[in-house]
């Protein structure tokens, strides 16, 4: 079974940040690494950075 997820990242005028699935925003980040990591923090997820491939 498929974990519903409660909050997504996005990008804004301001920079990365992550909402929740009403669409209010939670929480401001500096890059996208940054929200990666506090988004696994929120869901509860292990976050192991050595599994986070950059992509630039």
């Amino acid at each position: 079974m498929a974990q519903t997820r409660k909050y997504r990242i996005g990008c804004s005028g301001s920079g990365w940040g992550i909402w929740d699935a009403d669409g209010h925003k939670v929480m401001s980040c500096y890059t996208h690494y940054d929200a990666v990591e506090k988004l696994y923090r929120l869901m509860g997820w292990n976050w192991d950075p050595s599994k986070y491939r950059r992509n630039y």
